[in-house]
């Protein structure tokens, strides 16, 4: 199952951008699909917290280990380290309220606030 399949079988409207961008930045394969689609189909307005629980298990699973990890990654390519780390699409919006391109005050910041933190609440941080 296609992201857009997976959204017109849901019924959930474009202009939730949220759930539409959860979806396609968390759902990777058919099957991760499927599973939301199975999860959901029978309890409408559940895609959020389906969503929310997805990045966390993606955190868990794929997230840095440790700051050395990510300060490397950062210095590559910035949106990319950002996006491992908070497993959440990095958009310009939300750059633009990231005051410090200091990969250490970022990641020091995002263990403060605990590994579940969204980028915003850490750019407004920093």
């Amino acid at each position: 199952m296609q992201y857009h399949e997976l959204i017109m079988q849901l019924e959930i409207p474009s202009t939730a951008e949220i759930i539409v961008e959860g979806i396609e930045f968390l759902l990777h394969t058919d099957k991760d699909r499927e599973d939301m689609f199975l999860e959901c189909l029978d309890n409408p307005g559940s895609e959020i917290e389906y969503l929310r629980k997805r990045r966390k298990y993606c955190i868990d699973a794929f997230g840095y280990k440790n700051k050395e990890e990510f300060v490397y990654d950062y210095e590559v390519n910035c949106d990319k380290a950002l996006e491992r780390l908070f497993q959440e699409k990095i958009i310009d919006f939300k750059m633009k309220k990231l005051r410090t391109n200091d990969p250490i005050e970022i990641y020091n910041t995002y263990v403060e606030q605990g590994k579940y933190c969204t980028f915003i609440e850490v750019a407004y941080l920093v």
